[in-house]
């Protein structure tokens, strides 16, 4: 180890940092802090440190301190000498008074007395090393005790009707979700992933599924589709501790005491109040007008929780029928955007809203955008015109961007894969196979059997499907907590967050 001097020419070495190494063990080892151990390197953040870099040490403090878990009590004992002082005392070993007085509870009742024998109390820096390596032999502890995977087995169960003579449309997107899952296995194949996958059809016996000896040695179960199969294999799951995916269903209670079910497929209700933030936050300056469409489509539960929310923060809303289209243009503002909201998300509904708005002849200078609902993504073909023209917004939890370059090379390998596309429906199954697949595979290789208490430091861009997973108790799965707002801007393309 060379010494050299530094600026302040005091002796120091070179440390080099191993892999695993922290400020924290690297300062215990040389028996300083890290405020020391940074005043020897202007900069040295700890979120930025990596192996092999080297780093100012004191020169001749290479004595590791093995022994900081097995400290006593307090960190020596002090004989009071004559004229000395809480204060005077305090001060030599670096210490609060109320901290010496808190290890010497009958310092409170008077003068120190020369000969009497005190409790000398760790710094405040010293029990914050402590505490780190406490947490850092707890890490340590729970890492020994985490699965790793050398290879990921994966069941798939989904109703492909393999007996049926004809294709019907629920197998052909039960095969497109499996031909993208299939795409992830080989994505991250590549990257250097072992994954054994199992595919069984659902329209068989499900409970002579969960009997075939391969099953409990599963890390990941996806599926089933029908809601009859759901607790079976969800309670199967947990009994064995396999993560188990759900694709689409959306049941309020699914994932009710089955602490090792993902639901992809979030009840709507919980949606709607992840939208209402979402909203207020990006309309709450604007003017808002509710249209009542009186269409078979209107969704008056989404409407009025939607008008509860913006009643309670005092954000104040217009009110109008399609009817009478007139209000709505005296409604309007030059001077902020106007959202209009429509009660129904149907085509129908849209293409009579726009109608008449398009009658009223609204002036250059007075901005209208609508917000609407996740079926307006299917809109595209027949009402591009009038979704650019009044930047129209809708929320949803998936969204397939067909102008992104990932959803294009996607769409690319699918074909030259398959030798067909995906089939055309809302959401698109490929895809949905696709983000399953790297989300979960990936984050069990890399978490291993800790992949629950690991979704915080998780993230993944999806093709289609966010994820945000969060459990819904302590003894529940986890829910699918993620919502997009999607924006598309007059020139016809798109805004999605």
């Amino acid at each position: 180890m060379a010494i050299v001097m530094n600026a302040q020419s005091e002796a120091t070495a070179k440390h080099e940092i191993q892999s695993g190494e922290t400020l924290y063990s690297i300062a215990r080892a040389y028996n300083i802090t890290v405020a020391r151990l940074q005043e020897l390197n202007p900069g040295l953040q700890p979120d930025y440190i990596m192996a092999g870099q080297k780093i100012n040490v004191p020169a001749g403090m290479a004595a590791p301190q093995t022994d900081i878990l097995n400290r006593p009590k307090y960190k020596a004992t002090h004989e009071v000498q004559k004229k000395e002082t809480v204060y005077s005392i305090s001060r030599q070993y670096g210490i609060a008074e109320e901290k010496l007085i808190e290890a010497n509870p009958q310092l409170k009742k008077g003068k120190l007395k020369k000969g009497e024998v005190i409790n000398i109390p760790y710094t405040d820096e010293e029990d914050a090393m402590y505490q780190q390596a406490l947490k850092d032999k707890q890490e340590a502890e729970e890492r020994a005790r985490v699965k790793k995977y050398d290879a990921i087995n994966v069941a798939v169960i989904l109703p492909f009707s393999t007996s049926s003579e004809n294709m019907t449309t629920e197998a052909q997107k039960m095969a497109n979700l499996y031909q993208g899952f299939l795409l992830a296995v080989d994505s991250l194949k590549q990257r250097g992933c072992s994954v054994n996958v199992y595919a069984y059809d659902e329209t068989n016996s499900v409970g002579s599924v969960l009997q075939k000896k391969e099953m409990k040695n599963m890390q990941l179960i996806i599926g089933p589709m029908r809601q009859y199969n759901l607790g079976t294999v969800a309670k199967f799951a947990h009994e064995n501790g396999i993560v188990h995916v759900v694709p689409m269903a959306n049941d309020l209670m699914l994932v009710n005491e089955h602490p090792t079910t993902f639901q992809v497929n979030t009840h709507s209700s919980i949606i709607y109040s992840l939208v209402y933030s979402r909203f207020i936050a990006m309309h709450k300056a604007d003017n808002i007008i509710f249209v009542n469409t009186n269409d078979r489509g209107d969704n008056m539960p989404y409407i009025q929780g939607l008008k509860a929310a913006l009643d309670a923060q005092g954000i104040k809303y217009r009110q109008a029928d399609i009817n009478e289209m007139s209000a709505v243009k005296d409604m309007l503002s030059t001077s902020l955007c106007n959202v209009v909201i429509p009660y129904s998300g149907t085509s129908a509904a849209f293409d009579n809203l726009c109608t008449k708005l398009n009658s009223l002849e609204i002036p250059e200078n007075c901005t209208v955008q609508l917000f609407g609902y996740p079926e307006w993504q299917t809109l595209a073909a027949k009402h591009e015109a009038n979704l650019n023209k009044y930047s129209c917004q809708f929320f949803t939890s998936f969204y397939s961007n067909p102008s992104s370059s990932r959803t294009q090379r996607f769409n690319s390998q699918f074909q030259r894969w398959f030798k067909q596309s995906q089939y055309n429906s809302f959401p698109r199954y490929g895809e949905l196979g696709y983000d399953i697949g790297v989300y979960f595979i990936k984050g069990l290789r890399e978490f291993g059997s800790d992949i629950y208490n690991n979704l915080h430091n998780y993230s993944y861009q999806s093709l289609e499907f966010p994820f945000l997973f969060e459990k819904k108790n302590s003894w529940s799965g986890y829910q699918n907590k993620s919502v997009l707002i999607v924006t598309r801007k007059p020139d016809g393309t798109m805004i999605v967050r």
